[in-house]
C-alpha cells in the first residue's frame, strides 16, 4: 500500500497557484508603468521592426514614432494577453502591431507577406490573429468623438454605403447570390458609414454600421439600424452647440421654413436613396436630410441641393482616404469574412488618425473617383468580354446547325430509293450464303 505524501491540501495549492498568478499580474503591471523601460527592451526585440525602420511610413502609412504610439494604446492589453499561460509567441508584439499594419497596407496574400517579411505564414497568421482584437479593442477605448460644427441646416452626420469586394461565397447559388451587389458588379459587403465635420474642421468617421450583404439597399441598412441611442444621443444639441450656433447667426431656412438652430438636434444628411418621409424618420429617432433627386426649377431648392451635394463630397474624401491608405479594401478582402468586422473598424480608426495629421482634401475625392472608375471599368471590360464570348458562341452554334442541316440534306439527296434497298439487300445476302 503507498503512503499518501505529507504535503499541503488541495485547497491550499489552489490558493498558492492563485496568489502567484495575482502576484505575476501585479508585477507585469507594476512593470508596464516605467513604458521607457519595457519600449528599450522591446525594440532591441523586435528585430522585424528594426529592419524595416527605415521605410516604414511607405509600408505601414505611419513613421517609427507612431508606430510606438498605436503599441502603447494596446499596451494595457498587450499585457494582459503576456499574462495568460501557454508557450510565448515567436514574435513581439511591438512586431505583431507591424505586421498588421503591413498586412492592411499592402493587401497581400499571407504567402506574398511571409516572402517579404521572412517569417513563415503560420507565424504571420498567428501574429494577425493574436492582434487583430487587441488593436480593436484599444482603439476604440481610445477613440474621442468631437462634436459637429455649427453650419446653416444643422447637419451633424453626413451617411453613404460603400461596397467592398470579396470573393464569391462557396455554397448553394441561392444563399451566394445575396452578397451580389448588383450596381457595382461584384460580390461584396456593404457598411453605412456616418462621418461629421467637428468643430476643429477635421472630417472623422464616428460610426458605422455592421458589415451587410452585397444586395441590401442603402436605406435599409439605415432603417434596420433602428433608435441607436448612441447616434440620437450624439446629434442632441449640448449647451456648448447653442453658444456655437449663436455665435454664427445662419439665416438659411430649410424646406419646412426654419432655421438650423430652432431644432433641438441635428440631422444625418444623405444622397437621394435616403429620401423618406417623416413617419420613418419618427421611427429612426433623427432626422433626414436627403440630397434632391431631381434638379429643381425653384432657384433657392437649387441652390439648396448645390449646398447639400457640397456636404457630401466629405464623406466620398473619406472613402478616397481609406481606400487609398489601406489596399486590405481597395481591392479582394482576402482574409476571411468573420475577420471582416475588426478590420474595418481597425481601418477606419486608423485612417481618423491619418486625417489629424493631414487633413482630407481634393486628392482624396480624385482618389475616390479613381477607385469608382477602375471598378466600373473592370465591369465594362467584363461586360464586353461577356458580349464577345456570346457572340462567338452564337457563331460557333449557328455553324454547327447549317452544317448539320446540310448533313441531312446531302443524306435525303444521296439516299437509295425503295427497289435499289432491296436489291442491294439480296446481293448482300447472297454474297453471305443466305
Amino acid at each position: 500500500m503507498v503512503k499518501p505524501r505529507k504535503g499541503k491540501s488541495v485547497e491550499a495549492l489552489i490558493d498558492l497557484e492563485e496568489s502567484r498568478e495575482a502576484e505575476y499580474i501585479e508585477n507585469s503591471v507594476s512593470f508596464a508603468r516605467t513604458v521607457p523601460d519595457i519600449e528599450e527592451i522591446m525594440m532591441g526585440r523586435s528585430l522585424i521592426f528594426r529592419k524595416y525602420e527605415s521605410g516604414m511610413v511607405k509600408l505601414t502609412n505611419f513613421t517609427p514614432s507612431e508606430v510606438v504610439n498605436i503599441y502603447r494604446m494596446c499596451l494595457p492589453r498587450i499585457i494582459k494577453e503576456n499574462t495568460k499561460r501557454g508557450k510565448k509567441p515567436s514574435l513581439t508584439f511591438l512586431d505583431h502591431v507591424f505586421c498588421y499594419l503591413y498586412a492592411l497596407k499592402s493587401g497581400q496574400t499571407m504567402a506574398s507577406l511571409s516572402v517579404n517579411i521572412g517569417e513563415s505564414e503560420s507565424t504571420l497568421h498567428s501574429a494577425i490573429r493574436r492582434i487583430r482584437p487587441i488593436v480593436t479593442e484599444s482603439l476604440n477605448s481610445n477613440t474621442f468623438i468631437d462634436r459637429p460644427a455649427p453650419n446653416p441646416l444643422s447637419i451633424g452626420l453626413i451617411c453613404d454605403c460603400s461596397t467592398f469586394q470579396v470573393y464569391r461565397p462557396s455554397g448553394f447559388y441561392d444563399e451566394s447570390k445575396k452578397m451580389f451587389d448588383v450596381k457595382n458588379n461584384i460580390y461584396g459587403i456593404k457598411v453605412l458609414f456616418f462621418v461629421n465635420i467637428n468643430v476643429w474642421g477635421k472630417v472623422k468617421c464616428v460610426f458605422l454600421s455592421n458589415p451587410n450583404v452585397g444586395s441590401s439597399h442603402d436605406f435599409l441598412i439605415l432603417k434596420n439600424l433602428g433608435i441607436n441611442n448612441e447616434i440620437k444621443e450624439y446629434l442632441v444639441k449640448t449647451k456648448e452647440d447653442r453658444e456655437r450656433e449663436d455665435m454664427d447667426k445662419y439665416e438659411d431656412m430649410d424646406i419646412e421654413g426654419k432655421f438650423g438652430r430652432d431644432y433641438d438636434s441635428f440631422c444625418v444628411l444623405g444622397d437621394s436613396a435616403y429620401i423618406c418621409s417623416q413617419e420613418i424618420q419618427n421611427k429612426i429617432g433623427y432626422r433626414i436630410l436627403a440630397v434632391p433627386k431631381y434638379k429643381s426649377k425653384d432657384e433657392d431648392v437649387a441652390n439648396r441641393g448645390k449646398y447639400l451635394a457640397s456636404r457630401r463630397v466629405h464623406v466620398e474624401q473619406f472613402f478616397g482616404r481609406l481606400v487609398g491608405a489601406w489596399n486590405t479594401f481597395r481591392h479582394v478582402y482576402r482574409f476571411e469574412h468573420k475577420h471582416f468586422q475588426m478590420d474595418i473598424e481597425n481601418a477606419v480608426n486608423l485612417t481618423n488618425i491619418l486625417t489629424d495629421y493631414n487633413g482630407l482634401g481634393d486628392e482624396d475625392s480624385f482618389e475616390y473617383k479613381n477607385w469608382l472608375e477602375t471598378r466600373y471599368g473592370m465591369v465594362d471590360e467584363r461586360k464586353k468580354n461577356k458580349l464577345i464570348s456570346n457572340k462567338k458562341w452564337r457563331n460557333r452554334k449557328k455553324k454547327r446547325l447549317n452544317d448539320s442541316q446540310d448533313n441531312i440534306q446531302d443524306f435525303l439527296n444521296n439516299s437509295l430509293d425503295d427497289e435499289e434497298i432491296i436489291n442491294e439487300s439480296k446481293l448482300l445476302c447472297s454474297s453471305l450464303n443466305y
